[in-house]
């Protein structure tokens, strides 16, 4: 599969990002003619080569300038910058504010166990993160954030959190909170409340992070803004949002799934959907029996399949319904597809890589769609 090249070129990527890269070198490692290779590394990632390495680089420089003692020439030449001052400009055009500054701002140590994507949201590496909860479509943790995920469900590795003394813990509805508090104050966000326009500034003022919080937010509705004008062709179609498990069906609402579509897109959900919301604001998702699919009328459909046989066959089943093909024949085109592991997540980064590929999957026309797989897709990683 074509994928698989590119996976093996990220994979190359992440290894090598400390010197120079060219497209011919890439297109080598993919096995794909270089100019056929640039099309499909855009159309897997949403980005151009040049852009994606850019933004893996500026991650990790915000890693290596978050640990003591390194100057900028020296972080500059460990992320594949001969030039200092290139890697400034660089720096500043993609994290929002220059290298040394980000140097001096406050430094506090959080343990991200939950909103690992609002820390980086907000220039912060934390010194620990769960990365069983950390939405597939971010850049993985870093050597220098300590893994505390427990094969456990919610579970945490305490002892090894308790060593790092953290300022503070981040949280998220966890049962073990007053555990947490003994070990650190613990800064609990709200499940129910907005990640963006909520928690993000709950996390940056916590943090004295409020100015990269704003930032933030006005790039994003930049974006949110730039996605819509190009969705002219969809303007007022309604959008349907389907996870499919072995034992249930779930259409989602505007929050968690819904939020990139409904909320950054502005794009119109089922009637019934949009009635739901309206009466309960922390409306998310409805169960479903097959036959009631119907009384959730859209233009388009996204489905978001669990990676394992039961859902694959639960997800066949109902495609070769009658019921599924009355429905799918009101439809535009074909269904799309979703990775489960990056729709899941539920934070401002993820939020925004999810509106992109949303926005990049309606625009693309009905002549080109996903496909399901057993095998969750590597992140399509896009760095603030």
């Amino acid at each position: 599969m074509r994928n698989q090249h590119i996976h093996r070129t990220i994979a190359y990527i992440m290894d090598h990002l400390e010197r120079p890269l060219t497209r011919s070198e890439l297109a080598e490692v993919a096995g794909i003619n270089p100019d056929h290779f640039t099309r499909m590394f855009k159309k897997y990632s949403g980005q151009s080569p040049s852009d994606y390495i850019a933004r893996l680089r500026m991650e990790k420089a915000k890693s290596l300038l978050s640990e003591a003692p390194s100057t900028v020439m020296e972080v500059a030449r460990q992320v594949g910058f001969d030039d200092p001052y290139h890697f400034s400009r660089r720096f500043k055009q993609v994290v929002g504010v220059a290298p040394t500054a980000y140097m001096e701002s406050p430094s506090i140590r959080i343990a991200a166990l939950d909103g690992y994507g609002h820390c980086l949201a907000l220039g912060i590496v934390p010194v620990a993160a769960d990365s069983g909860v950390v939405g597939q479509s971010l850049p993985r943790p870093g050597d220098s954030v300590v893994d505390l995920g427990s094969p456990a469900p919610g579970g945490i590795d305490r002892d090894r959190l308790a060593a790092l003394k953290p300022d503070v813990i981040l949280a998220m509805n966890r049962e073990n909170r007053r555990e947490l508090e003994a070990i650190a104050p613990v800064l609990a966000l709200n499940v129910l409340d907005d990640p963006i326009y909520v928690q993000l500034r709950q996390v940056a003022e916590y943090a004295g992070r409020e100015k990269e919080a704003e930032r933030w937010i006005k790039e994003y509705e930049e974006n949110c803004r730039s996605l819509r004008a190009k969705l002219s062709l969809v303007e007022g179609d309604r959008v349907a949002v389907l996870r499919v498990r072995e034992q249930l069906l779930q259409v989602y609402g505007t929050l968690n799934m819904g939020y990139p579509f409904y909320q950054s897109l502005g794009l119109a959900p089922p009637e019934r959907i949009r009635i739901q919301s309206l009466c309960n604001p922390h409306f998310h998702s409805s169960a479903i029996s097959i036959e009631e699919l119907a009384y959730y009328e859209a233009d388009h459909l996204f489905v978001v399949t669990q990676p394992d046989e039961g859902a694959r066959s639960r997800w066949e089943k109902l495609a070769e319904s009658s019921v599924y093909r009355e429905y799918a024949s009101s439809l535009a085109g074909p269904a799309h597809f979703l990775q489960v592991g990056s729709w899941l997540a539920y934070d401002p980064l993820s939020i925004r890589n999810q509106a992109e590929e949303a926005a990049r999957l309606l625009a693309q026309g009905p002549e080109r769609r996903n496909r399901p797989s057993l095998t969750q897709d590597p992140a399509m990683v896009q760095f603030p």
